[in-house]
């Protein structure tokens, strides 16, 4: 069993020193136990020589026996050092001082100076005997202490990083839709985290043609968010040729598009889904062409059309070929392209008519919502109560993954245009219509 370390702390020229007051008590010490090593320690010398502060880290318990000189200012000076020190004290006295409430009362046992030595022993053996677990403890929390400040730190870096990211992703985002006399535009862009695996494009390609994108990468956080940007900055839009410069149609930078994404990058990462197109601001024409990306929609008074156009999401294999479509809107009907994070926000968990729900998709009826009531009035109008009903789903402050909505209408334009400049696509609509359930 180790040799305990207890400093003895009193006036060097006290009565109660010279008669060495401690003896009968280390006398009573448990049998069988090496005697403790006693340290004489003055009051003030403790308060004054930093080597006995440093050499108090290594105390097991003390002894403090003042006497009537020594006022209560300097008794709680000393009982604060060792204190701090985390050396438990046994204090004798014949009165407490009257400042004692406001130490720990684990780590200052007071008695009286008249009390029976075997019972000081006693409790001096066992302060001592527990303090190598309490030191023990004592650095483990300070350990635990630090993880933790590293930790928190290590979170605000991240999170701060984070924020950058969001901040880079959002400033790849048009700013401002493209203005036309003949096309309204709206977007709705909700990310479920800091940063988004979604991303959108509208920007005036020239004076005539609006072109619009929408694409969903596989995954969440940051590795779908630096996807979103290699794909916004991968898809050709126009290109410039001997006679000028040429809007490169929907379905071919689709396929451009996916090939280099299946040559560039590897792995399931590079798999995104996506939708493009093309908007004559003099006919009203929409072109189109998807990539594994949910239908857009044809939305009015009467109800809700998907659209027909398919091909294989991108970046699977490399020499795919992509479909293009070409509708024309009518009078207060909205096309309004998603991704599926509107699915998940409507899905049928969220919505309580199961019968509706069997008839089509929950989503549906919502995104018909747009064209009815107050929400015919503008696109601006439909884009608010589209807002508002996300916000009034179940888990809404949670979502569960990135969402984003495109919608456009267009009005006031000419029924035909000879020699239309439609980028080399087929003039057909092909939708099917499914109507609004009231």
């Amino acid at each position: 069993m180790r040799t305990h370390c207890i400093a003895l702390i009193a006036n060097a020229d006290s009565e109660a020193t010279q008669t060495g007051w401690w003896e009968a008590i280390f006398k009573r010490w448990p049998v069988g136990v090496p005697p403790p090593r006693l340290e004489l320690i003055t009051p003030e010398t403790l308060l004054t020589d930093g080597r006995v502060l440093r050499a108090a880290q290594g105390w097991d318990a003390a002894v403090l026996a003042p006497v009537d000189c020594c006022l209560d200012t300097v008794i709680c000076r000393v009982l604060d050092i060792l204190q701090q020190s985390m050396v438990p004290t046994v204090l004798l006295v014949s009165e407490p001082p009257a400042r004692l409430d406001s130490f720990h009362p684990g780590s200052i046992v007071v008695q009286p100076l008249d009390a029976p030595p075997e019972t000081t022993a006693a409790i001096l053996f066992a302060l001592a005997q527990r303090q190598p677990a309490v030191r023990g403890l004592d650095q483990s929390l300070r350990l635990a202490q630090s993880f933790q400040g590293e930790t928190a730190a290590e979170m605000d870096r991240m999170q701060q990083e984070l924020l950058l990211a969001a901040k880079v992703q959002r400033d790849f985002l048009p700013k401002h839709m493209p203005t036309s006399d003949t096309v309204e535009s709206g977007v709705l862009f909700r990310p479920a985290s800091f940063v988004s695996g979604d991303t959108y494009d509208i920007t005036q390609l020239d004076e005539y043609h609006i072109g619009f994108f929408l694409a969903d990468a596989m995954g969440h956080g940051v590795p779908a968010a630096l996807m979103t940007l290699y794909v916004t900055g991968s898809l050709p839009r126009r290109e410039i040729t001997k006679n000028g410069v040429r809007l490169i149609p929907p379905g071919e930078s689709l396929e451009r598009l996916n090939a280099e994404l299946h040559e560039s990058i590897a792995g399931p990462s590079r798999f995104v889904t996506a939708i493009c197109g093309i908007i004559d601001t003099r006919t009203g024409l929409i072109t189109m062409a998807c990539a594994g990306h949910p239908a857009p929609l044809r939305i009015s008074e009467k109800g809700v059309r998907p659209v027909e156009v398919a091909g294989m999401l991108l970046g699977v294999v490399s020499d795919t070929k992509y479909e293009q479509v070409t509708i024309k809107l009518e009078e207060n009907e909205l096309l309004v392209l998603y991704s599926d994070g509107v699915e998940e926000a409507f899905s049928g968990r969220h919505h309580g008519n199961k019968a509706v729900s069997n008839v089509m998709p929950p989503h549906y009826i919502h995104l018909a919502s747009m064209r009815r009531g107050a929400a015919v009035v503008s696109l601006d109008a439909a884009m608010e109560h589209l807002a508002s009903d996300l916000d009034a789903q179940a888990g809404s402050f949670h979502q569960d993954d990135d969402l984003t909505v495109l919608a456009f209408q267009v009005t006031s334009v000419r029924e035909s245009v000879t020699g239309s400049s439609e980028p080399n696509t087929p003039s057909a609509v092909r939708a099917v219509e499914v109507m609004h359930a009231d």
